[in-house]
């Protein structure tokens, strides 16, 4: 099985922009076993230890595969929001 993934963040003053790609190839020899996960997400620094946080993450499952659902075919989305702090 072939697998990557791609990430990225840009950074502009408090804001951080981030995308990340993730590929999983066929299963053996098995068609339509592959899937594709995408996040798009934002944080934004309000000091140096709290931060916001969005994000919006879908995963492409092909037909006989079925990545974070469990369902063969079904695809995924989810969108998250938050606060983080660090003590």
């Amino acid at each position: 099985r072939n697998a990557f993934r791609v990430a990225g963040m840009y950074t502009l003053g408090a804001s951080e922009f981030h995308v990340n790609v993730g590929y999983a190839g066929k299963i053996g020899d098995v068609a339509n076993t592959q899937a594709t996960q995408t996040t798009l997400g934002y944080n934004y620094n309000l000091s140096k230890r709290t931060k916001v946080y969005g994000f919006v993450t879908k995963v492409d499952n092909k037909a006989n595969v079925g990545y974070a659902t469990g369902t063969e075919g079904a695809d995924f989305s989810s969108v998250a929001v938050g606060v983080r702090h660090n003590f």
